[in-house]
């Protein structure tokens, strides 16, 4: 192949993999998958684009195929904990909860303790689950997205008590009612895929035809993924409605899939493929990549009147710390990374729980919920860990003078 016709073989697969992902954001699973296999048989090899066909298939409710085409990710590029991770997904939604364990304990030292204690729950092991989360709920620097992983695996152990003051920790009575009704919807679930169908607010497709014969990763190997039955529909509305976001663990960079020899830019374009986004509802580490998301609210123009910047509709939760003085530190390393952050007013709020005190950082100044909502999106969106929630005696921050 001459140079110009591999140069343009690779900005079509390019254009392919980037609607692809476009496709998933906008919740356009039907297109997704047709781009993402386009963009597979294009470029065979490239491990990146293999985990953003098994996001598309992921999205439609296409467990077995997802699968398949995780499988093959991880053939070309094993350390990718995120796609790990999203195969023992799929795997548990359809109820290969042997093999989703097992592939959890062989990679246990890459994925992060958060996801695995949850995945361990969602594949029928509450009661160990409860002791990897207790243990990282522990240690220092420990946030609520760990403390509410833990919280469901007690829930899905049957110890309503301590989910429920877990859960208290990081959310507003009125947010800790809906999320226990929630937990108690996700723990009797009538089929292998109702949980993580809602905790990733996605459908079961009513047929799964498997993986096409001309993506097999070796072309001799004609296997596809075997056909799942057909599952009744899932709603997950009610599970999608409790309006708190969690981050997700951003992915090392020395657990990346290796870059691709054939097509470089293409693997940067579809990086994303290989983490989990951060568009899903609060308090999984596992957040759905497939959610449609929002547009992010427009930046405001910078102010420099920081307290009482607008009305106060709801927080941007960003840490939880030890003392008010690590709240200071947390917010000046948070505006360096992150300089829109300067846009609104830092607030904190002291919580005496069960495990001690820690005192919030969070931003206010928004218009309404929605906006508060989107700002956090955007963040996590960039790598940043946020959620939100109600006010809860959040006063403007005084920082010292420098």
């Amino acid at each position: 192949m001459s140079r110009n016709a591999s140069v343009a073989k690779g900005k079509a697969n390019l254009a392919y993999a980037l609607r692809a992902q476009m496709a998933i954001g906008s919740g356009d699973y039907t297109s997704a998958v047709d781009l993402a296999e386009r963009a597979a048989e294009s470029s065979p090899q490239d491990a990146g684009i293999r985990g953003l066909l098994g996001n598309a298939y992921f999205g439609a409710g296409r467990f077995a195929s997802a699968e398949a085409a995780y499988n093959d990710s991880l053939a070309l590029a094993p350390a990718q904990p995120q796609i790990i991770l999203k195969r023992v997904l799929v795997q548990i939604a359809q109820g290969k909860n042997g093999d989703a364990v097992a592939a959890l304990q062989a990679a246990q030292g890459m994925i992060d303790p958060a996801d695995y204690g949850l995945a361990l729950a969602l594949a029928g092991q509450p009661y160990d689950a409860v002791q990897v989360l207790e243990t990282a709920a522990r240690a220092q620097g420990a946030d609520s997205r760990v403390r509410q992983n833990l919280a469901l695996a007690h829930a899905l152990a049957g110890d309503w008590t301590a989910a429920r003051t877990i859960a208290a920790q990081d959310l507003s009575a009125d947010l800790v009612d809906a999320r226990v009704q929630q937990w108690m919807a996700l723990a009797k679930p009538a089929h292998a895929y109702d949980q993580v169908a809602a905790l990733v607010g996605v459908s079961p497709a009513a047929a799964d035809p498997g993986q096409p014969v001309r993506l097999a990763l070796v072309q001799s190997d004609t296997r596809v993924a075997e056909a799942a039955p057909a599952p009744a529909p899932v709603q997950v509305a009610e599970a999608a409605s409790v309006p708190t976001y969690e981050s997700p663990v951003s992915q090392p960079d020395a657990l990346a899939p290796a870059p691709a020899p054939e097509v470089p830019a293409v693997r940067e374009a579809v990086a994303s493929a290989a983490a989990i986004s951060p568009e899903a509802p609060a308090a999984y580490a596992m957040a759905s990549s497939f959610a449609p998301k929002p547009k992010p609210a427009k930046a405001k123009k910078p102010t420099a009147a920081r307290p009482g910047l607008g009305s106060a509709k709801g927080v941007v939760q960003l840490g939880a710390f030890s003392s008010e003085e690590r709240v200071s530190l947390a917010w000046d390393k948070l505006t360096r990374r992150f300089p829109t952050l300067r846009n609104y007013s830092p607030v904190s709020a002291r919580f005496d729980g069960p495990r001690g005190t820690v005192y919030r950082l969070s931003i206010r100044g928004f218009a309404n919920q929605q906006e508060a909502i989107s700002r956090c999106q955007v963040l996590r969106g960039k790598g940043g860990s946020c959620f939100v929630r109600s006010i809860a005696g959040d006063s403007p921050i005084q920082f010292a003078s420098r």
